[in-house]
């Protein structure tokens, strides 16, 4: 039988992309933790135009928009993180890749992480009005019962933008970046589920009445680019191995002659 053609090893070094994770994940978290002391005390950001209201009324759980914000806790916290590094994972495993699986998942959740803090810095900094706030929505506000989350005083002026949408993106264009520059038969899988769960995290935020549709859309933007371009630009192929053949371009600078002269290189 013919043997395979060769395929792109990712660039991934431990010894500076572990740490760039770790601290990364560490800033989101201590920054969450953090919240009370860094929100700002007003809204920054108070009014709100005619196509975030529009929307809102148009996509509004009305009665229980609790139910919709514990979804979307749900997805972001657990299906999407699920999706994304078990169909990356499961794409090495298809194709005889398995060791590419560790590399895979720390570059994936490395796009998410920088992506979030990205989100965490903005959110204070903008200081944008919630809709449930703005609008004063008692099903929020004051719940009772099954499903209810009343959200913290501090949490009202966070609005822009969705750090639910920001991470689901992420973690969606991540994993299917990872999986076509690896040349996995699954990408499209991958891609497919990803953003499918991702858009569902932004109706649900909007629905739950946390978000306006331009916070959602910046950080389904947001995330979506961080997404590709940080495993495109800093893990991109650099060498090929047995698997799927997949095409890569690079220029090289190089000392010509005596050395006084520069010339440029190009691999196909």
């Amino acid at each position: 039988a013919a043997a395979a053609e060769p395929s792109p090893e990712l660039t991934f070094v431990p010894e500076i992309d572990l740490p760039v994770t770790v601290v990364g994940g560490a800033a989101w978290i201590a920054t969450e933790l953090a919240k009370q002391g860094l929100a700002p005390d007003a809204c920054r950001w108070c009014a709100v135009g005619p196509v975030d209201t529009s929307v809102r009324d148009a996509l509004l759980w009305g009665g229980n928009p609790g139910v919709a914000h514990q979804l979307s806790n749900a997805t972001v916290l657990a299906v999407a993180p699920a999706s994304a590094l078990g169909l990356t994972a499961f794409a090495a495993w298809r194709d005889g890749r398995t060791e590419n699986i560790t590399a895979d998942l720390v570059i994936v959740t490395q796009a998410m992480v920088l992506a979030m803090d990205l989100n965490q810095l903005t959110k204070y900094i903008v200081g944008r009005q919630r809709p449930y706030a703005h609008f004063e929505n008692a099903d929020v506000l004051h719940c009772e019962g099954a499903g209810c989350s009343r959200p913290l005083a501090h949490d009202d002026d966070l609005s822009f933008f969705s750090g639910h949408a920001t991470a689901a993106f992420s973690l969606a264009a991540a994993s299917g970046t990872v999986a076509s520059m690896r040349g996995y038969r699954a990408a499209p899988w991958v891609w497919a589920q990803g953003m499918a769960i991702a858009a569902l995290s932004g109706y649900l935020r909007i629905a739950s009445d946390r978000h306006y549709l331009s916070d959602v859309v910046t950080g389904a933007a947001i995330g979506s680019a961080a997404g590709v371009l940080i495993p495109y630009l800093f893990h991109g192929p650099r060498a090929r191995v047995a698997g799927p053949d997949t095409r890569s371009f690079r220029l090289s600078l190089a000392p010509a002659g005596s050395g006084a002269g520069v010339g440029v290189a190009a691999d196909f």
